[in-house]
Order: structure tokens, then sequence, then C-alpha cells
């Protein structure tokens, strides 16, 4: 009996400590969920941060590798590490941060160069993370975020002890986001340097004031800078989320989920809502493509280069240029619809110039292909000799990388320069992806109407004498909204595409005020086999016991 006793009990103790190595190996979380918790007792924003006026930290010691969610700059600057605080009040975000420095160095503080040197550069999305919008976990720094993402940077200047800030991106976008109500501090004590920051709401969302269980997306990176060593320049950086800083890897893709707590830091009352029943706005899904041409909006561009655009009342974009050789633009389309390079190799701009000698180029970025705008991945897009109206084509399929959903193209107007940047011009009516060249040159796609120079058209047709029309019709993929929750109402966006038709769609939901904790992965693994340990004891207690009666 007792050597039955002690093989049930073994059994037991292996089933219980396989359940927890199976645990321990299961595949980390891609991006964190953090709770920023209530202030119910304000600080003192000075640039100083104690557990009797902050509490605990939202996420402690971030370093490499340990944290899944991190990245560096260099695989031998392991030792970068920082601290970091979210609390928030229905009035603003607080921030707060602390990492290991004993000589900080920014000679950039004033302006929007304060990233190169000490500082700490944040991103935040008022619609949820990655995952939450179900966008692309892209390792193109822009893709993770909607297109009101804001993103901001602290550093400490130990000339004068102040606080610096500054924001290339959002409500208080090119400003050093101070204002009366904002406040920020920073400070180093030989040892480590502090940030200390307050942010009203209103300079960081334009929709999607916190209410307790929303959710944000957030991310944020620490670059260090050493004095004395590389100009004084930032050297290396630690980035806790994606998208700040470094084109990521997929497998560490996705910003991190910031939930508003109804909890307090020190166990007061919490704070009132003052919209309890306000709406939270949502982005619907990324439509696939359909058909046999995809119009994209030209309008979202951003990156511009030597290169200037004016969006006009038709929808069309008028470019004009600096003296440069290198006027350039770049144009998202993974935010606008999910476009599978292999089925589309061919992008068209029909398009309007005073200027039809130069050459142009495209580059491009894809999800298995080509991260970034690399030198060797561009191709050129054909300019007919020929003003007034003709259709640009750029055949992407043929490049190495070209594979993969597409997540941006970089259009570079002049390859080489153009004939007078002061009075060159180019107006671009509508952009797409289609399958067959004969259909881009053409610019042939339902429901988007063109009206083609005849001499353009002549030379596309290599002199024919026969009419091939001048007009083509096309229309644009409408926003798949399949798979939103049932009670969700959907209205359209404010922005429309040159054909005027929906792009995407925006879901509206009730906040119920609740905030819902992700349970760990695979714990009820360790519940079920701790649960089958305890039977497994209890049943050989009752054997043991009727034994002894018999």
């Amino acid at each position: 009996m007792k050597k039955l006793l002690s093989a049930l009990l073994a059994f037991v103790m292996i089933l219980t400590v396989s359940a927890f190595a199976e645990a321990d190996t299961a595949e980390p979380e891609l991006f964190a969920t953090v709770e920023a918790l209530q202030f119910d007792k304000l600080p003192e924003i000075d640039g100083k941060v104690t557990a009797d006026e902050w509490g605990e930290p939202s996420v402690a010691h971030i370093k490499y590798p340990e944290n899944p969610q991190t990245d560096v700059s260099k695989d031998d600057q392991t030792d970068v590490e920082f601290t970091i605080w979210f609390r928030y009040t229905f009035d603003g975000l607080y921030i707060a941060a602390q990492t290991p420095d004993s000589s900080p160095c920014n000679d950039n503080v004033d302006g929007s160069q304060i990233w190169n040197g000490d500082c700490l550069q944040m991103r935040l999305d008022p619609y949820g993370c990655t995952e939450d919008q179900g966008l692309f976990a892209s390792p193109s720094r822009d893709l993770n975020y909607s297109d009101d993402y804001q993103e901001f940077a602290f550093a400490y200047c130990k000339d004068d002890g102040e606080c610096y800030a500054y924001c290339w991106h959002g409500v208080m976008s090119g400003l050093a986001l101070q204002s009366e109500s904002g406040k920020y501090g920073a400070s180093n004590d030989g040892t480590t340097t502090t940030y200390e920051v307050y942010i009203p709401w209103e300079e960081l969302l334009y929709e999607n004031m916190p209410h307790v269980g929303t959710t944000y997306g957030i991310a944020a990176a620490l670059l260090t800078a050493t004095e004395g060593e590389n100009d004084n320049k930032w050297q290396n950086w630690l980035e806790w989320g994606s998208g700040v800083i470094n084109n990521r890897d997929d497998n560490i893709c996705g910003t991190n989920r910031l939930v508003m707590s109804g909890k307090t830091v020190f166990g007061g009352a919490a704070l009132t809502d003052p919209d309890p029943n306000a709406t939270v706005v949502t982005k619907a899904a990324i439509p696939e493509a359909e058909g046999d041409a995809v119009i994209v909006d030209i309008t979202k561009l951003s990156g511009e280069h030597d290169m200037h655009y004016t969006l006009n009342d038709d929808g069309s974009v008028t470019f004009t240029f600096d003296e440069s050789n290198d006027p350039y633009v770049s144009l998202n389309i993974s935010g606008q619809v999910k476009i599978k390079a292999e089925d589309y190799p061919y992008f068209a701009l029909y398009m309007k110039t005073n200027d039809p000698y130069a050459a142009g180029e495209i580059f491009y970025c894809t999800m298995d292909g080509v991260t970034d705008f690399a030198g060797g991945y561009s191709v050129p897009i054909e300019y007919y000799e020929v003003e007034g109206n003709q259709v640009a084509v750029a055949e992407l399929g043929d490049e190495m990388g070209y594979e993969g959903n597409v997540l941006k193209l970089r259009f570079d107007a002049y390859d080489g320069g153009c004939s007078d940047a002061d009075e060159s011009e180019i107006t671009v009516y509508a952009a797409g992806f289609f399958k067959t060249y004969e259909d881009a040159v053409m610019f042939k796609a339902e429901g988007v109407s063109v009206d083609l120079d005849p001499a353009y058209v002549n030379e596309v047709q290599g002199g024919s004498s026969e009419d091939p029309g001048t007009t083509a019709e096309a229309t644009e993929t409408e926003a798949d909204n399949t798979g939103i929750n049932e009670t969700t109402e959907t209205v359209p966006t404010e922005s429309e595409t040159a054909a005027g038709t929906e792009k995407t769609t925006e879901a509206v939901t009730e906040n119920n005020g609740d905030s819902t904790e992700k349970p760990a992965n695979n714990a009820w693994i360790i519940y079920v086999v701790i649960g089958v340990a305890v039977a497994a004891v209890v049943v050989i207690v009752i054997i043991i016991v009727s034994k002894k009666k018999k």
C-alpha cells in the first residue's frame, strides 16, 4: 500500500511540475497590457519621483532582452534600462520615468532635434494598440498607429536643470507642448535621470477622452548619449513597444496597450467621470483589396522633402518643388487597404504635368520583402513626353522583395531634378494598384472617370488611328465592415477618396465603464493540473482510511 501511495504522489508531482514548465515556456506576449491608475493625490511636478508621490511603477526595470516588447540599437548595449509610471486624472495624463545616467547629455533640447541626445520619446494612439485596431504588426514605424497618433519627447538640460519637450505629430504638432496647464520637470542626481510630466488631455487627443476601461496604444523609447563621444549625439536606444524609433521585427511588433483603471494609486475614492455616458470611437477593420484595380487615397501623404503638396477642393493633390534634385513624399497604403503585392504589380498615378521630360521613381515597403525605402528597391515611373492629362506607371512586381502586403510607397517626383523647380508642377487626380499593365496605363478601373490627353493616348497606343476612347470608369473598393460587433453602429469617416467613395468607417461603441484584464497564457493548465492533483490525494486518503477500517 505504501508503494502505491508513493507512486501516486510521484505521479501527481510530475504532472504539477510539467504544467508549470509548460506555462513558463509559453510564447511571450508581443505587446504588454498595463494599467494607468488614477491619481487620488496629485504629485508636485518637480522632476523628482518618490513612492510616496507616485506609488509603484507601471513597468519596472525595462531592459533587453528580459522584456519581450523591447529592442535596442546595438546588441552590445544591453545595459540600457528605464522604469516608467503611467497615471491619469480626467484632466490629463501623468508620466514619470527614471534611468541610470551619471552624465546627462543633450545639446539639442530646444526644438525638433530634441531626440538627438539623452531623451524620453513616446507615442500614444487614441484608438488603442495595434491588436485592438486590427492594424498590421508592421516593421515600418508609422504603420502600427492610426493617423491621429501623438508623438512627443522630453529631455533634461544639465545647463539650466530644466525639462524640455517637443511634439512631432498630433494635436500639438510642431510645438514644444508647453502651455499654461502642461507641466514638465526633470533632474539628475549624479546617478539617475528622472522625468516627470503632466499633459492635459486636450493637448493629446482630438477625441476618445479617457473613461474607466478606455485603452490607448502606447510605446516609449529611451535614447542615450555620452558627453565627449560621437559629437555628443545619440548613440543607443532602448525601445518598449514599437514604432517610436526602430523599424521593428514583426516578431516583437505592436504598440503596447494602456488601460485607464478605476483604481487609485493610494486607495482613495475613485475619481468622478465628468462624462460617463460618452461614446468611444474605434476604427473599422482595414478592408482586403478586391477587383482588378484598387484606388487609394492620394491625400494620405507625409514625409515630404523639398516637395510641397496642396490638397485641392476636387480631391486632387498639386505638388510643387524646391531647388533640389531629390524631391519626394511618402504615401501610407496599409492604413487604407490590405493589398497583396503579388496580386497588384502595377502602381499608377492619373495626373497632369507641365514638365513631361523628367523621370520619377517609386520606392516601396512590403511586409515580407523590403521594410524600408532601400535604394535597391526603387523602380522608374513613366512620364510620357506630353503635357496635359496622362498616367504615370511603375511596375513594382519585377523587383526583389515586392511580396506580402504593401505598407507604403515613396514617390520621388524627379529622379535627377526637374527642368525648372520654380515653374514645374504636378497635379495628381487619383492613384491606384492594378493587376495588368494595360489597365494601369489607361487607368481602367470601375467608377473613376479619367479624361486623358489625346496625344498621350496616341503615344500609348503606338500611333494607332483607332479611337481607343479617352475615358475609363473605376470605383474604389469600399471598406468591408464585416466582423464588427453587432452592437456597433458604423458611420462614414470625414475624409473620402478623390472619387467620392467611402474608404473606411468608424465604429461607435458605448463605453460601459468596465475595465478588463487579459488572463495569462496557459494559466488554466496550472489550475486544472492542481485540481487533478488535489483530487488524486483525496482519493488516496479515502482508500487508506477504508483499508484501515477493514
